[in-house]
């Protein structure tokens, strides 16, 4: 009997065993195919679309943060050109229609007629768009001899002053609100005399920003026009160096000893009615000071009084005796 219950027991312990074996690896094949089953749902090239995906936005990152955007941009465009043609008069002409055939307009113009030898020189104002446009036309009109463009950057202007303006704005309303609900006579006029001076500072910001607003919006081209015998002398950048050193030195020295002659110039008249003046004073103080004074007599050390004899001590004669 206790050798059947042993071989029971046995038996029953090792069907448990067995049991808790199957179920592990139940449990671990279904993990498993758990943890796999996304790679096996998921769609063929799946992998490769995600990889173009991020390759087009890495690209677009580096196109983007490799360039400014230029909305919102303020900048203020001047250029000058300088183009020898046949006829000066005549390219003046195409030159002032194609500032106003873009909505521009000729700012000023100097000409001096001379046949061959003329010279023109005009300044236009057009949208900053047509900025380019208009300055490759100039440069057709005949050979280019020179070019310059400049193109400065006044966002950072453009923003402080809209700040200050708006700042500004808020100040001159305040001051009214307080104007209007003023009851005495002297705090009536101070802040009358206070919305005066904060509305010129307004006014002022305005006119500024009205300018520079101009100045971005409308480009700034002078265009110089020669003819085919005016000399032209062509700009040159010269690098720093001794002789260049030399004559800027000179030439500084020269305009010093022209800017002393003019101060002496100027002082000249000045010195001269002051030594009319002053030299016959100064001689004649000088020779008051020069004649001699009365001669004072001699003082001369008294001398010491002769000591008064002294007297001889009386001495009483004794008669002697005989």
């Amino acid at each position: 009997m206790l050798v059947r219950r042993k071989t029971v027991g046995l038996a029953l312990a090792s069907l448990a065993l067995v049991f808790v074996a199957g179920c592990g690896a139940s449990d671990k094949n279904s993990t498993d195919s758990g943890g796999a089953a996304p790679a096996a749902v998921a769609p063929e090239g799946a992998g490769d679309l995600g990889s173009k995906t991020g390759a087009d936005q890495s690209t677009t990152s580096e196109q983007g943060g490799g360039q400014v955007p230029e909305i919102g941009r303020a900048i203020v465009y001047n250029g000058q050109i300088t183009v020898r043609v046949d006829d000066v008069e005549a390219a003046a002409q195409r030159v002032r229609s194609a500032a106003t055939s873009v909505g521009g307009f000729v700012g000023s113009e100097k000409s001096s007629s001379g046949g061959s030898q003329a010279q023109s020189s005009i300044t236009i104002r057009v949208p900053a768009d047509k900025f380019e446009p208009v300055l490759a036309d100039a440069a057709k009109l005949g050979k280019e001899l020179d070019r310059s463009v400049n193109a400065e950057d006044v966002t950072a202007t453009v923003v402080d002053l809209e700040a200050r303006i708006k700042a500004q704005q808020a100040s001159v309303d305040s001051v009214r609100r307080m104007f209007a609900q003023a009851k005495q006579l002297s705090e009536v006029v101070q802040l009358e005399q206070e919305l005066s001076r904060r509305q010129a500072e307004l006014d002022a910001l305005l006119a500024k920003q009205r300018r520079l607003d101009d100045l971005v919006k409308l480009s700034t081209i002078t265009v110089t026009l020669v003819g085919p015998d005016t000399p032209y002398v062509e700009p040159k950048s010269e690098d720093p160096s001794f002789l260049g050193g030399l004559r800027a030195g000179w030439d500084t020295f020269v305009v010093i000893l022209k800017v002393a002659a003019a101060v002496l110039g100027f002082l000249l008249p000045f010195l001269i009615v002051a030594a009319v003046v002053l030299v016959p004073l100064w001689w004649w103080l000088r020779r008051r000071r020069a004649v001699p004074a009365a001669p004072a007599a001699p003082v001369t050390a008294a001398a010491p009084a002769p000591a008064a004899p002294t007297a001889a001590p009386d001495v009483e004669h004794k008669p002697t005796e005989e």
